[in-house]
């Protein structure tokens, strides 16, 4: 399924390819207000896709950005991408995020995910624990997520229809994708993960520290049919303030 849409994604009207290689930033307020100064450091960035936000953490200023996503055709359009924009100091690799790359494994100052990344795997400890060791001591994990409780609701919003809590695996049949409509129908699976199921493997380990946590009622993308801008931040129509559409958080390797 990531190949069919990484291979539709990147000419999409959602990612705007034109409007990208004339700034080469993707990354939101979010995300961009929790990064470091990323002058000098080393960057991998989990579950990168094609690479737009890949590139943009280079145009914040990194020495050197990596790429890591599972799906080789979305490397493939990554490696474009980059040769496109005519960048030097990004790099892709393919792997599964919860397979650690043994030879990068402690060798940066931060590792970077954000917005439909965790759903996809089963444990978010999992997930947790290979991200952090990605990280030198002193490295920092910066996430940003749609929040759980957007997923155990209708697509209306109205109904709850899906547990909060991960109590086994979410499997869905739809056509199209979140920015290509045109996708084919494919099945796909993915599990919720309540707030704790994240926190607790950085909160509960002696060598992490959680410096940064919050939580947001709007959403930097549409991507739902129900959503609406408010002030240039996408919310639920007819709900707006009511409940939260992202989290995020900075935490720290000891």
């Amino acid at each position: 399924m990531w190949d069919h849409w990484a291979s539709l994604h990147p000419t999409s009207a959602f990612y705007d390819r034109q409007a990208f290689m004339s700034h080469r930033m993707s990354l939101h307020s979010i995300e961009r207000d929790l990064l470091p100064d990323l002058s000098g450091k080393r960057v991998l960035h989990i579950q990168c896709h094609f690479g737009q936000d890949t590139i943009s953490l280079a145009t914040l200023g990194a020495n050197e950005v990596v790429g890591l996503d599972f799906s080789s055709e979305a490397i493939m359009q990554g490696e474009r991408l980059v040769a496109d924009c005519g960048i030097h100091n990004v790099s892709f690799v393919e792997s599964d995020a919860l397979k650690v790359v043994e030879d990068l494994a402690g060798t940066f100052d931060v590792v970077f995910a954000s917005y439909g990344v965790i759903g996809w795997h089963e444990s978010a400890k999992a997930w947790i624990d290979a991200a952090f060791s990605y990280l030198k001591p002193g490295g920092e994990l910066v996430f940003a997520e749609f929040h759980p409780v957007l997923w155990i609701l209708d697509e209306d919003f109205k109904d709850i229809v899906y547990p909060y809590f991960n109590t086994g695996v979410i499997t869905e049949t739809r056509r199209g994708s979140y920015a290509s409509p045109e996708a084919a129908e494919m099945t796909n699976h993915t599990w919720n993960h309540s707030l704790s199921e994240v926190i607790k493997p950085i909160v509960d380990h002696n060598e992490r520290s959680l410096v940064y946590f919050n939580e947001y009622d709007w959403s930097p993308y549409a991507i739902f049919d129900a959503t609406s801008p408010a002030k240039g931040k996408y919310q639920i129509k007819g709900k707006e303030g009511l409940f939260p559409l992202v989290y995020s958080f900075k935490a720290r390797k000891l």
